[in-house]
């Protein structure tokens, strides 16, 4: 599986999260790696995978189970 970040210039400060995806109005759902960029009223979010990209609340996203993955210099 790839973790590469998304290449495009809005997606330039997105971090990898290891997310729970557990409501059912989102598009995906179980245990994934996600990057995403946090706003002050949405998160964008892209899996790599699946390459599916939705945004959700800022408020349920701070609700979810969230894991940083920390990146090694590239």
């Amino acid at each position: 599986m790839t973790k590469t970040k998304p290449t495009s210039k809005s997606w330039r400060t997105s971090k990898l999260f290891n997310v729970y995806f557990n409501q059912l109005t989102l598009p995906i759902c179980g245990l994934r790696y996600a990057w995403v960029v946090e706003g002050n009223k949405w998160a964008r979010v892209y899996i790599p995978f699946h390459q599916t990209k939705f945004k959700i609340k800022r408020t349920v996203w701070d609700q979810m189970d969230v894991q940083l993955i920390i990146q090694g210099a590239n």
